[in-house]
């Protein structure tokens, strides 16, 4: 893999800091978004052993939705309006994760820390094919929404970042919050 070649699919997500999430489900509801669900979610995040993942702007997570399990890295973010970066995410088999963790243990990698939410999901696809809005409430850091699609093409992402800032503006969100849940509730512990 070239190392300035774009990997997709790519996620590009805007975050935001609700101040009033009633008065944004309200908005979600005027703009005919439709739920799409509601899960518990458990994010365990780890380091790794010879590369500093604050430096390359890369996550590797274990993540619990409700009970089921998934196993995601994150890429280096790219240049552009909003966090944009690639994502690989793998369901993992039931009853695994312990092994997993192990796995990673005894690779040298380290537990960081564990970001707790609940996370409601919204579809809002008139602004863009599978732009979604998440209001994530999460556990010491507070409530947050997060406009967001997948593109999978150079093509996509130009309509999908416009797609992303109209939909934000509708609902008004103004407060982007640029930090991940990770280095936010890293910040706190400090």
């Amino acid at each position: 893999m070239a190392g300035s070649e774009t990997q997709y699919p790519m996620e590009i997500e805007g975050k935001y800091r609700v101040e009033d999430s009633i008065g944004l489900l309200a908005q979600l509801e005027l703009l005919s978004a439709k739920e799409l669900e509601s899960e518990a979610q458990e994010d365990h995040y780890l380091r790794h052993p010879a590369r500093d993942f604050r430096i390359t702007n890369e996550a590797l997570r274990m993540r619990r939705v409700n009970d089921h399990w998934h196993i995601t890295y994150k890429g280096p973010r790219q240049e552009g309006l909003f966090k944009t970066r690639p994502e690989i995410e793998l369901p993992l088999a039931d009853g695994s994760e312990v092994g997993w963790l192990r796995i990673w243990e005894n690779l040298g990698f380290e537990p960081v820390a564990v970001v707790r939410k609940t996370r409601r999901v919204f579809c809002l696809g008139h602004f863009h094919p599978g732009l979604n809005v998440t209001l994530d409430d999460v556990s010491f850091l507070g409530i947050f929404a997060e406009v967001e699609c997948v593109v999978h093409s150079a093509q996509e992402h130009v309509g999908a970042e416009q797609a992303i800032g109209s939909a934000a503006n509708a609902l008004g969100l103004r407060y982007v919050e640029k930090r991940s849940y990770l280095s936010m509730l890293l910040e706190q512990q400090k």
